[in-house]
């Protein structure tokens, strides 16, 4: 059995595809998200934030503590999902015997879609919610150029990228079930 780390664009399915994978084979949920967070409340004098170059800076810290996960816990199964890793950095650290990669974007998708799609997979408590639509309109289009970048990188590394910009829950699911094949041998 692998674990997996995904990676990629704000708002392309990271989330969605790990807490599919944690249901399906229970697998623990690892969210870098989670981590930013904790990190922008208990060390603000850091910078580290959703929104700042600083939060790259987490990118150790997380494969600090995926070595820390692996060796005291080497039957535990895990995902790992978050936008804060470099794909370089992650391509450097990563196992590839103990992980599967798989970095998601929406390349082709216009700012005005991509930014509809993310107020429609908007959760409760995603940092999205508290954004202005011009904020998150900037950030989306952002976004599409990263995912642009991403899908030449992926190629470079050697990870897997995987288009999300349209029918994006049916991507999921026939990925989910490609990664059943990759992550369950």
């Amino acid at each position: 059995m692998k674990n997996l780390l995904i990676l990629g664009a704000a708002r392309g399915g990271k989330t969605t595809l790990a807490k599919m994978v944690s249901q399906k084979w229970g697998y623990g949920l690892v969210s870098v998200d989670a981590i930013v967070s904790a990190f922008q409340e208990a060390f603000p004098q850091m910078g580290i934030t959703h929104h700042s170059k600083e939060a790259k800076k987490i990118a150790p810290f997380v494969f600090a503590y995926l070595r820390a996960l692996e060796y005291n816990h080497p039957e535990a199964r895990f995902v790992v999902e978050g936008y804060h890793i470099p794909l370089d950095y992650a391509a450097e650290k990563i196992n590839r015997d103990l992980f599967e990669v798989v970095v998601l974007g929406y390349p082709k998708l216009s700012a005005k879609k991509a930014f509809e799609n993310v107020r429609k997979y908007e959760q409760k408590f995603d940092y999205t919610k508290a954004m202005s639509d011009e904020e998150v309109f900037n950030m989306v289009k952002r976004h599409i150029e990263y995912s642009k970048e991403f899908a030449l990188e992926c190629q470079k590394v050697n990870f897997r990228f995987v288009d999300t910009s349209y029918d994006r829950d049916k991507v999921l699911l026939a990925l989910l079930k490609e990664l059943e094949q990759k992550l369950i041998f």
